[in-house]
């Protein structure tokens, strides 16, 4: 009988990992992009890149919307495909309405980036799927103090179900296809599958609400800016920023930040609240406390690590500052930093060749983890090299590195599925630069929560403790909760094929009473 039992457990755990749900985090099988607007200099198409974690490969379908061109590209195991698209079909133009929409479909899971390459103004965002896309965002931009002709902050978003209705609620006066709106005056725009709109203003638009019926894609950033400190002359060599935003029912409320290698200038960080009350405690600063829509900008010295905590979920953004800052081969880009609560345990992720002048290109990236495990971190199925550096994170038990990589696709995981780790792709040429999350987890957990039956790697909260896949079934209390098993990652049952029927059979002995 005990046998009969334990067959079925293990049928059943079978079933379990091969029938489970797509998880939520970057990955997936369809999106729906488009490109904010670019300063107009060369003309150069932005590009799209393809990397996938399947050892079969993909084939992915793009189609652009407002020609009906349609593109089939395939994507193998370890290798990154770029697609460039026709600037006027995706580009959007101006503060109205529009169809500039990119759709992408693949038949399994793949990664994908949206890179925007003009001479010296360069940037590149992580695509996020449908499927992790949410109804309500907070926007980062960057400073507007120009000297001379003012480049324009952007939001842009984008349709993905038909009969939807997108209310704005700007941070500055905005005029949006001739109606003019006064700062916190809600604005609310009809979209249809596919369509676009882009709403400008040569004012700083972080903090602008965007929230909708139905869940859109959100883009921001700026047509170029310097991402000096605000207050400061925006003067200088400066880029195109962008990234496509997490929903705020992704946030989280505990960060660590990294400085930028080959930087001496420091970096730029902004946290945005969503909530208000929000308190806010940034290691070496003094509590702030945020209402929605709010900012807080910080200045990190670049041999500096911080550790930022929050009552109520935040976006925290970091920027690259102008070369003119320090000299630097390097220039401004923005990028998204993960919560603790959404670092992944594995990666796949790919540099991007997006800058103009490839001369003197290199790419970087910066990684967090818990001290404890730093040694069980492999950089492309290997150690991290000899001579990486470790800086404690004060006040913490995080540890943080900068290393150097090369050019293409890379995968970063940890030995075990329940250490995870925060990761940020970056790079630099003379005058040009790009940054995002090398990938993340996007679980909601800032939305509401019940309590649900555990069930391995579903980037589900299944306790309601604000973090997800932590613990392993065996039976052991790994987050200290006292609670055993509630939570459950990834049990590597696969990675040997001799072992794989042993390991199983382990792992269902705890589900038999």
């Amino acid at each position: 009988m005990a046998c009969a039992r334990l067959a079925v457990s293990v049928l059943a755990l079978i079933a379990l990992f091969t029938c489970s749900p797509a998880v939520r985090d970057n990955k997936g099988t369809e999106f729906i992009l488009t490109f904010p607007e670019n300063l107009n200099r060369d003309n150069l198409d932005p590009k799209l890149f393809f990397a996938c974690p399947h050892h079969g490969g993909a084939d992915v379908r793009v189609t652009l919307l407002s020609t009906g061109r349609n593109e089939r590209v395939r994507v193998a195991y370890g290798q990154v495909e770029q697609l460039e698209v026709d600037r006027a079909a995706v580009e959007l133009v101006g503060s109205q309405k529009g169809n500039q929409a990119i759709h992408i479909l693949s038949d399994v899971e793949i990664v994908v980036y949206g890179v925007f390459a003009d001479r010296d103004s360069s940037d590149a965002y992580l695509a996020l799927p449908t499927d992790v896309l949410g109804t309500e965002y907070f926007v980062p931009c960057a400073s507007i103090n120009e000297q001379g002709p003012r480049k324009p902050a952007e939001i842009g978003v984008v349709g993905v179900h038909g009969g939807t209705t997108v209310t704005i609620v700007p941070s500055q006066a905005v005029t949006f296809d001739g109606q003019n709106y006064a700062a916190g005056q809600a604005f609310s725009v009809g979209l249809d599958r596919f369509e676009t709109l882009q709403v400008q203003t040569t004012e700083d638009l972080t903090g602008s609400k965007i929230t909708s019926n139905h869940p859109v894609a959100v883009l921001s950033g700026n047509m170029r800016a310097p991402c000096l400190p605000a207050g400061v002359p925006q003067i200088g060599s400066s880029d195109h920023v962008v990234e496509m935003i997490p929903p705020v029912d992704t946030w989280g409320k505990e960060f660590v930040t990294v400085p930028l290698t080959k930087r001496t200038c420091g970096d730029l960080f902004r946290i945005v609240a969503a909530r208000n009350n929000t308190q806010v405690v940034v290691t070496k600063e003094n509590t702030m406390t945020l209402n929605a829509g709010e900012f807080w900008e910080i200045d990190v010295p670049s041999d500096d690590y911080r550790h930022v905590t929050t009552s109520e979920p935040v976006l925290l953004v970091q920027y690259s500052k102008s070369s003119d800052a320090d000299n630097a081969l390097a220039d401004p880009f923005m990028t998204a930093i993960p919560p603790v609560a959404q670092f992944e345990a594995e990666y796949t992720f790919s540099t991007v060749d997006l800058m103009s002048d490839q001369s003197e290109p290199t790419h970087h990236i910066n990684l967090v983890t818990r001290s404890a495990g730093k040694a069980g971190l492999r950089l492309d199925g290997q150690p991290l090299p000899s001579d990486t550096v470790w800086h404690d994170v004060t006040g913490t038990d995080y540890a943080a590195a900068q290393l150097n990589i090369s050019a293409g696709m890379h995968t970063v995981r940890h030995i075990s599925p329940i250490v995870t780790v925060g990761l940020v792709s970056y790079g630099f040429a003379p005058r040009d630069s790009y940054g995002c999350p090398g990938g993340q987890r996007l679980a909601r957990i800032a939305a509401p929560c019940s309590t649900t039956a555990p069930v391995p790697a579903d980037r589900v909260d299944n306790d309601c403790d604000g973090r997800v896949d932590e613990e392993l079934l065996n039976g052991m209390d790994e987050d200290g909760d006292g609670l055993i098993d509630e939570d459950l990652a990834t049990i590597s049952c696969a990675g040997n094929r001799e072992q794989y029927r042993t390991c199983l059979v382990e792992q269902c002995r705890n589900l038999v009473p």
